[in-house]
């Protein structure tokens, strides 16, 4: 049986300031869990499961006997941060990324700017692991990475893609041999323009876009082309064309 204690510290994590002061933040589901399981690249704090997913999952779990809990769907519910909680949570230690140089240098990098849906901002993370974009990067005005939402609908991409919290323009300076690419209204369309296999390619916040004092920085703004009559699309759709026109590369 869960102590109300753990139940309590498990929902303080729904919060980024328990996030960030325990170093903790948690995974749910059949799938994502199975996957981080299989992974091997993250630390596991503990894990909570219905007793018939320990007995599928029982020669993944041998590593992890001591911190495996049993516990009931009426105490999964207490403290699952989802809709309709899903056999089991895994609570997993944040770890800062190690960042190598030469893949920034020679690969694709996502730079988000302000990013506020955590939806959007778990998505684009699915999509630079579909593209295979080497890193992640997030202004600090972006949701937590380690948001619950985040982390869901990124699909297991945080196993894979390294992202972080960085400042933009320090990162730019740092990198200044890296081509900048900017996602802006006013940009050339993208499928004129001509792309590199490397670079920074920033993404701006849902309504207001990137930032201006960012834009100074941009050697490239970029655009879809508009042929309907949208007033405007989803930052994780246009992330994933911005993506694939990059990737079409000859």
């Amino acid at each position: 049986m869960l102590s109300k204690a753990t139940i309590k510290f498990i929902n303080t994590l729904n919060k980024k300031k328990f996030r960030q002061k325990y170093n903790i933040f948690a995974a749910e589901g059949d799938k994502i869990c199975t996957e981080i399981l299989k992974s091997n690249k993250i630390k596991i704090h503990s894990i909570y499961a219905l007793e018939d997913w320990l007995a599928k999952n029982k020669p993944l779990l041998k590593p992890f006997l001591t911190k495996t809990t049993v516990i009931t769907e009426r105490e999964l519910k207490s403290i699952s941060f989802l809709s309709t909680p899903n056999k089991v949570m895994i609570l997993l230690e944040k770890q800062a990324p190690n960042l190598d140089n030469k893949l920034i240098n020679e690969n694709l990098s996502l730079i988000l700017n302000n990013i506020q849906d955590p939806g959007n901002l778990g998505t684009i993370w699915r999509i630079a692991d579909w593209f295979d974009i080497k890193h992640v990067f997030c202004s600090p005005n972006c949701v937590d990475l380690y948001n619950n939402k985040v982390i869901q609908s990124s699909m297991g991409a945080f196993l894979r893609v390294p992202a972080q919290e960085v400042e933009i323009a320090e990162l730019l300076e740092t990198h200044s041999d890296v081509p900048v690419y900017g996602a802006t209204l006013g940009g050339k369309n993208i499928f004129k323009t001509n792309l590199t296999k490397n670079g920074f390619i920033i993404i701006g916040n849902e309504s207001r876009g990137i930032e201006a004092n960012l834009l100074p920085q941009i050697d490239h703004q970029i655009a879809i082309p508009q042929n309907g009559n949208a007033e405007s699309l989803n930052a994780s759709v246009a992330t994933g064309i911005i993506c694939a026109a990059f990737r079409n590369l000859n």
